[in-house]
C-alpha cells in the first residue's frame, strides 16, 4: 500500500496556541457544550474569569501556564509514552484502517498531533489535539493512537463524502454528517484486527451517540452503532463491497429524515451529559428516530 500517512507528535507545548483553542471552545456556537465541559474540569478558571471577563485571554494564559508547569513531570512522562506508542503501532494502526475504509492517499499525507489539556480532543484540517487531561489525573483515557485514528477516520470520511456528494448532487446536514462521522468512527475501531492493535474492549466513542436509536420500518428498534454495524456487515463484510458503497447505501437511508438528527443536536446542545443521567432527558434523548 503506497502513501500510508504519518502521525508527527508535537512535544512543545505552545501556551498562545492553547490559550486560543480554550477561547474558541469556550464560545463555541455548534459544540456549545463544550464550555460547560470546559469549567466542569477547570472550576478554578470558571471563578477567574467570572471576576474579570474582559481579560480572558491573559487570564487563560496565566492558568494554563501555571497548570503546565504543576505538572511539568507527569506531562512529559504522558508525552514520551505516547511518542512511544506511536513508534511502535502508528503504521500498522493506519495500514488497518485504510484497509477497513479501502481508501488510498493520493500523496504522503503527514497528520500533526499535539497534546492538549482540554478535556476533549478537536482536529482540524490535518491537525489533531489529543486530551492528556485524563492522564494528568490519574485516569484511564484514550491514547494518542486511539484518537488519532479516530480523527484520521473522519478525516477519510468527509474526502468520501465529498465525492459522493458532488457525484449525487446532495449536500448532508451538518448535524447528521456529524453524528454520522461519530458512529462510523466506533463501527471502524471496533473491528478486527484494528481494536487488537489498539487494545480496545467495546470502543463506545463519543458520549452523544450513545443511546441514539433507530426504529426500522418492521417497527424494530435499535441503537444507530447497530443499526449502521448490520449494514457494514451485509455491504462489506458478506458482500465484499467498498467503503464508499455501504456510505452511499446508509446516507440514502439517513438523508430522508436529517431533520431528526437536527432535533437530537439541539437536545444535546441544551443539555449535554444530563441526557445520559437524567431519566427524563434521557427518554427525551433516547426517542427512536424513524425511518
Amino acid at each position: 500500500m503506497k502513501n500510508i500517512p504519518k502521525i508527527i507528535l508535537e512535544e512543545n507545548i505552545d501556551l498562545d496556541q492553547e490559550t486560543n483553542l480554550f477561547l474558541s471552545f469556550l464560545h463555541h456556537k455548534y459544540y456549545v457544550q463544550n464550555r460547560i465541559s470546559i469549567f466542569k474540569s477547570f472550576s478554578e478558571l470558571e471563578k477567574l474569569l467570572s471576576k474579570n471577563e474582559k481579560a480572558e485571554g491573559q487570564i487563560i494564559k496565566s492558568f494554563l501556564l501555571n497548570f503546565y508547569n504543576d505538572n511539568k513531570n507527569e506531562i512529559n512522562k504522558i508525552i514520551q509514552k505516547n511518542k512511544n506508542l506511536l513508534l511502535e503501532k502508528s503504521k500498522s494502526s493506519l495500514t488497518t484502517l485504510l484497509e477497513i475504509m479501502n481508501y488510498q492517499y493520493d500523496k504522503p499525507v503527514v497528520y500533526k498531533a499535539i497534546p492538549t489539556i482540554l478535556p476533549f480532543s478537536p482536529f482540524k484540517n490535518n491537525v489533531f489535539y489529543f486530551s492528556i487531561l485524563g492522564e494528568i489525573k490519574g485516569k484511564v483515557d484514550k491514547n494518542i493512537l486511539t484518537i488519532g485514528i479516530h480523527e484520521i477516520s473522519h478525516f477519510i470520511f468527509y474526502d468520501l463524502l465529498k465525492k459522493i456528494e458532488n457525484k449525487k448532487g446532495i449536500a448532508l446536514p451538518e448535524d447528521l454528517k456529524n453524528y454520522l462521522k461519530e458512529a462510523l468512527a466506533v463501527i471502524i475501531l471496533n473491528q478486527e484486527p484494528l481494536h487488537d492493535i489498539l487494545e480496545l474492549k467495546n470502543y463506545k466513542g463519543n458520549p452523544e451517540i450513545q443511546g441514539l436509536k433507530i426504529q426500522k420500518q418492521d417497527d424494530s428498534i435499535k441503537e444507530i452503532i447497530d443499526f449502521l454495524n448490520e449494514y457494514y456487515i451485509t455491504i462489506k463484510v458478506r458482500n465484499q463491497e467498498s467503503f464508499t458503497l455501504f456510505l452511499e447505501e446508509i446516507i440514502g437511508i439517513l438523508l430522508p429524515i436529517a431533520p431528526e438528527f437536527a432535533k437530537k443536536r439541539s437536545i444535546w446542545n441544551k443539555y449535554g451529559k444530563k441526557v445520559l443521567k437524567e431519566p427524563k432527558l434521557t427518554k427525551l434523548y433516547n426517542k427512536p428516530i424513524k425511518i
